[in-house]
């Protein structure tokens, strides 16, 4: 009897089933309606991550596209500053491009040169005038190294205390240099009327509206002189008095 009646309950429920599947889903708690809602909105959830997805690698590639852009424009902008500093550079090498040998001024310069002292144009600037003096004040001087540099008026003088002098006479030096300390004299390059030639630690001499003073190019033991004979330029680099 007991067997008979699970049977013919099964057998109910089957029926139930196949003829209303949606009342016993429901029953059993998982209605077929609600089912397809779930589905629904986790394939909308999937939209929603993919779009945000895509957005997210949109704005990497975005920024990442900016940076190289940034990037490039600073390497251009490097490129063009090397070239400017490379080209600077090429006309100051230029500008101090010396030649190898110079001669005396031509006649009917600013400067004359009688043999022993100099003389100037009226029109050439004071202090040019006060160096021209002061250079011929020691064209009877000795050369003594070291001489000159404990005192501007010595009885002798070497190639940096006699450029010193000059200087110092025309009111454009406070005190004598040597020839390292002219390397940093004044302004670079060649002045419209007085030029130092420098070689730190070696030589220095000067040039007058082209006429030279220096200590070498004469007899053993002479000292500063002008000289009207050109001299090699090799190695020296000019430096001039501000404005001259």
């Amino acid at each position: 009897m007991k067997h008979a009646s699970k049977f013919f309950a099964a057998l109910t429920l089957l029926v139930a089933i196949t003829v209303f599947p949606s009342a016993v889903s429901a029953q059993y708690g998982y209605a077929t309606s609600n089912y397809a809602a779930q589905q629904a909105a986790y394939a909308q959830q999937q939209q929603y991550a993919a779009a945000y997805q895509a957005q997210m690698q949109q704005q990497a590639w975005a920024a990442y596209h900016a940076q190289q852009q940034q990037q490039a424009a600073y390497h251009a902008q490097m490129q063009q500053q090397a070239a400017y500093a490379a080209q600077q550079q090429q006309m100051m090498m230029a500008v101090r491009a010396v030649p190898v040998a110079r001669s005396a001024p031509a006649a009917g310069s600013l400067i004359r040169y009688d043999g022993k002292y100099a003389a100037c144009s009226s029109s050439l600037p004071s202090q040019v005038k006060y160096l021209i003096n002061a250079a011929n004040h020691l064209q009877s001087s000795p050369y003594v190294r070291g001489g000159g540099h404990g005192r501007v008026e010595d009885r002798a003088y070497d190639c940096s205390s006699s450029t010193s002098y000059t200087l110092i006479k025309a009111g454009l030096l406070k005190s004598p240099l040597t020839s390292a300390g002219f390397a940093k004299y004044g302004q670079a390059g060649e002045g419209r009327f007085i030029t130092i030639w420098v070689k730190p630690g070696d030589h220095v001499f000067m040039t007058v509206c082209g006429l030279r003073l220096d200590t070498s190019g004469g007899k053993v033991g002479e000292g500063p002189r002008w000289r009207p004979q050109g001299r090699s330029y090799a190695g020296f680099s000019p430096r001039h008095p501000f404005g001259l």
